[in-house]
Order: C-alpha cells, then structure tokens, then sequence
C-alpha cells in the first residue's frame, strides 16, 4: 500500500512538474495573417478627390520563441508581407503594390499553457525590407516599370498582437492572433525625383488575424 501511495505520488508530481514547464524552452511556428494594408498619409486622407479603398492582402512565414518560464518569453519571425494601397481619382482605380520581409522581435506573454485554452499576447519592434513596388490598374496590369526607388528600402515600427491559443497535444498548439503592425519611419522616399516637397510622411499600417502552429521543442 505505501509502495502504490508512494507511486501515486510520484507519479502526480511528474504530471504538475509537466504542467509547469509545458511552455518553458524553444518553440517553432508556422503562420500566415489574411490582412487589411493601408498606406497612412495626411496629405492624401484630406485630398478630397482622391478616395482610399480597403487593401486585401496576406502574411505568411516561420519564427522561432523562447520561454524563461510557463508564460513570457521572447519570439522571432520571417514573414513575407503583401501590402500596399488602392486607390481610385477620376473614377480610375490603381492599387500601390509594396512587398516586404518583415522582422518582428517580440516580447509573449501567455496564461497556463497546460489547459486546452489560453490567452496569448505579444508586443515588440518590427525591421521591414523592402522586396518590391509596383503600380497596377483595377485588373492587375502593371502600370510603368518598378516603382522600388520611390520608396525606403527599409523601414522601422511596431507590432502588437492579443489572441488564443489550443492546445492540440502535449506538444502541438494551434495559436489565433488579432495582429496590428505600424510603421513609424516614412514608407517614401524623400530623395527620390517626384517626391513632393513638404509632403507629409507616409506611414505602412497592417491589421489582421494571425493564424499558425506551435511545436514545442522538449
């Protein structure tokens, strides 16, 4: 009887042990984010004849997080953005394509990794490179040739995200995110020949539903 009492125990304490450290250590994800994109400019919000019209695109990508301990830590991502802005003046649609890598570096915060549901949170810098610009028509023709000069090959910001997560087994979690991106340095480049003078700055800004897997590295 004191050998299966003395089991039971033990056997209980590796289980709560489990439990508290199920989220401490390395962590892999994959991920992508259908998103709304904007491109934020006084001037061309208070431009009348010029009307902004709602940007679908998506992210995708990988990232890498380490735990301290059952609930924060610091995380990693490569994501491949697609971004921009449509527009339409004179009843002619064009839609301002920008593509970058972005590189968010994040504190994470999450409530007891151990039940099938918990909170998850993030907050953090973000890097993004510019990879591509290009003007299209409504139709998606290419309008002249790449338009990369006429913006920052990088810019600098943030990134906010809140969300839960599912855990699928001891080591597999499905995670869901409410992601919001800003940029804080100007999208446009200054120097570039047609640049306006006195123009004010142009700020990327993104919100979306981050959706992806989290394996746990035990």
């Amino acid at each position: 009887m004191k050998k299966f009492i003395l089991a039971a125990f033990s056997m209980a304490a590796l289980t709560y042990g489990n439990q508290v450290h199920a989220q401490k250590g390395f962590s892999l994800n994959i991920k992508g984010t259908p998103q709304f994109s904007f491109l934020q400019n006084k001037n061309d919000n208070d431009n009348s004849s010029l009307e902004k019209k709602g940007t679908f695109n998506a992210a995708f990508g990988i990232g890498a997080a380490y735990n301290f301990n059952n609930y924060s830590g610091v995380g990693l991502d490569v994501l491949y953005s697609l971004q921009g802005q449509r527009y339409k003046a004179n009843g002619v649609e064009t839609n301002q394509k920008l593509n970058y890598i972005k590189i968010p570096v994040y504190y994470t915060f999450n409530t007891d990794a151990s039940k099938p549901v918990s909170f998850i949170a993030k907050v953090g810098p973000q890097l993004s490179l510019l990879t591509d610009a290009k003007l299209t028509n409504k139709d998606g023709d290419q309008i002249g040739g790449s338009r990369k000069d006429a913006y920052e090959s990088a810019t600098f910001g943030g990134v906010v995200g809140a969300g839960v997560q599912f855990r699928l087994n001891q080591s597999l979690f499905l995670t869901t995110n409410a992601r919001f991106d800003y940029d804080f340095t100007n999208a446009e480049n200054e120097d570039y020949p047609s640049y306006v003078t006195g123009r004010e700055k142009t700020h990327n800004m993104t919100t979306g539903l981050e959706i992806g897997l989290k394996y746990l590295l035990r």
